[in-house]
């Protein structure tokens, strides 16, 4: 009798999908699940002022009542404790953040941002960008 065939675990796909269709799809589930208040949370990785500038799009063009609160550009540059970013992101109203930034980024602001209580349940973080896998070991 021939053997049940092995499992090889699972695969991670990255598909590169541009930022504009990310934020396309994530409007759409903020929409789905009546998510309207939020905040946009970026580095100065380049293409920031052009993720800005596309959610101003999606927002001023949509019959959506959308309460877009604001836009927090970090400069992670000489602040090895995280100390300011963690003061950064408690001072972000809303509990819906749209982050932009690079894989090595995110990694600093989402251990700054479980430090500071803000990664737990009743905060919703979603990461856009299209240079953030390419790693067997995803980050926490």
């Amino acid at each position: 009798t021939p053997s049940p065939p092995q499992e090889k675990g699972s695969t991670f796909l990255q598909l590169g999908s541009s930022t504009e269709q990310q934020l396309q799809v994530i409007f759409e589930v903020l929409e789905e699940y009546d998510w309207t208040a939020f905040a946009v949370v970026t580095t100065l990785f380049p293409g920031y002022e052009d993720f800005v500038d596309y959610v101003e799009v999606l927002t001023d063009s949509s019959f959506i009542g959308w309460e877009h609160r604001g836009v927090l550009t970090l400069n992670l540059t000489d602040d090895p404790e995280g100390t300011r970013l963690r003061r950064q992101l408690r001072e972000v109203s809303a509990q819906i953040r749209l982050l932009y930034c690079s894989r090595e980024e995110a990694e600093a602001i989402f251990r700054a941002a479980r430090e500071a209580g803000l990664a737990g349940p009743g905060y919703i973080w979603f990461v856009v960008g299209t240079n953030l896998g390419g790693s067997d070991q995803l980050p926490e």
